[in-house]
């Protein structure tokens, strides 16, 4: 395979980016190559600029769920780029897009619009905190939520790929009230609450962990998380970021039958465009400003291409039939071929996993024992195959509605 113009543009970036990249686990360190870099993409497919064709599960790492290139949605961007790119002002396709999400999410009674899914954390804590007037927060080993400093403790994503146990440039201060607990573990939740219950504000979690490889809750662990915050008085939110409009069109909350008080929101719901959304309680929510004293802002917040394309990917996903069993029984046929060939599968849904270690994986510490020098030398297998998978053992592979047979057939003959 022929990655010469890769490379080449690779060491340029180098002179101008910090390692060449715009998001670490771009730049391919973990697997040992150089990064590809993506002239254009069609339904399941990606071109790289040397003219190399790939069946595509990262879809952006979870957004394009309708493929690349999804004719309807980028219909729906241009008419909305013919309009203006921003107005930093309301408009109507703002209350459109707020009414599917709730629809869908009946949980979020009220939501604000943000541009990205850090950005949507970052909030929803900030709102708990001011409706509980509690500071300390918990969150999971290995769940990822964003870069903002008070959740940069034993994050997943990039972090666990890099072996960062904590971001450098964050403070002692800003992670004093970041409680840890350890994902499907009941015992470590109980624990933390009963030492510093009175004082945690939420706890927040990924309802199906996808940052350190997809590693879905046990059974009852959702039920028990919601149990034991409104015991004390927490408010308990889904960072439903990867899962939402992913799991189903009502996302985890749905799936599990749990309802949270905050949810987060990204990805698929700006349609491949930067934009996100938080929201819950109408009583938590109306202490967001100009409503109550949690202030946020955001210029670009609600803007009109973005709103456009999250608009119009949720209407083909409702207008599809059986959208969500088609997804399944796809990512299913991929789950049972790895299996069949000795691989060790962790999948919910169109979310999946190859963990290279002889367990099931069913906690970070079990992700963190994997063998990431194999799973490099199996990413490096399926790139010469045509098959793009994540750069990295800690993250998941994105089944799309675009993925046909032959792509399935295709990705299974090259394991």
């Amino acid at each position: 395979m022929n990655t010469a113009k890769s490379e080449a543009l690779y060491k340029t970036a180098c002179e101008f980016m910090p390692g060449g990249v715009n998001s670490p686990v771009r730049a391919c360190k973990a697997v040992g190559t150089v990064p590809l870099f993506i002239d254009h993409a069609k339904g399941s497919r990606i071109w790289d600029e040397d003219g190399n064709e790939f069946i595509d599960y990262v879809c952006s790492w979870g957004p394009n769920i309708l493929g690349h290139c999804c004719e309807p949605v980028i219909n729906a961007v241009k008419a909305a780029c013919d309009k203006g790119l921003t107005f930093g002002a309301c408009h109507k396709s703002e209350i459109t897009l707020a009414q599917l999400i709730q629809k869908n999410f009946p949980s979020m009674e009220m939501l604000r619009l943000v541009n990205s899914g850090t950005e949507a954390v970052m909030s929803a804590i900030r709102a708990a905190r001011g409706f509980t007037g509690r500071d300390k927060i918990i969150k999971f080993e290995g769940c990822y939520h964003g870069h903002s400093d008070g959740l940069l403790v034993k994050a997943g994503s990039g972090l666990m790929t890099q072996s960062i146990p904590s971001g450098a440039g964050v403070t002692a201060g800003c992670t004093k009230d970041t409680l840890l607990a350890k994902y499907n573990d009941t015992a470590s939740v109980e624990k933390l609450f009963d030492q510093f219950g009175r004082d945690i504000a939420a706890l927040i979690v990924e309802p199906c962990a996808a940052n350190m490889g997809v590693v879905p809750p046990e059974e009852g662990f959702l039920q028990f998380l919601r149990d034991i915050t409104e015991k004390n008085g927490a408010m308990l939110i889904f960072d439903e970021v990867i899962t939402g409009f992913r799991l189903s069109d009502g996302g985890a909350q749905k799936l599990f039958g749990v309802t949270p008080d905050l949810t987060t929101l990204g990805k698929i719901v700006g349609g491949g465009m930067p934009l996100a959304a938080y929201g819950g309680r109408r009583e938590i929510m109306e202490c967001v400003a100009p409503l109550g004293s949690v202030y946020q802002a955001g210029t670009l917040s609600g803007n009109p291409c973005a709103v456009a394309a999250g608009i119009e990917t949720i209407k083909q996903i409702e207008n599809i039939p059986d959208f969500y069993q088609k997804l399944d029984e796809k990512s299913a046929a991929l789950q049972t071929a790895m299996e069949a060939k000795g691989l060790n599968v962790n999948r919910l849904g169109s979310l999946m996993t190859v963990f290279f270690t002889d367990k099931k994986v069913k906690s970070y510490d079990e992700a963190r024992a994997c063998d990431t020098a194999r799973y490099g030398e199996f990413y490096r297998h399926m790139l010469s195959n045509g098959i793009y998978i994540a750069p990295s053992q800690f993250e998941a592979m994105f089944v799309s509605y675009a993925h046909n047979d032959e792509d399935i057939s295709t990705t299974i003959s090259s394991l």
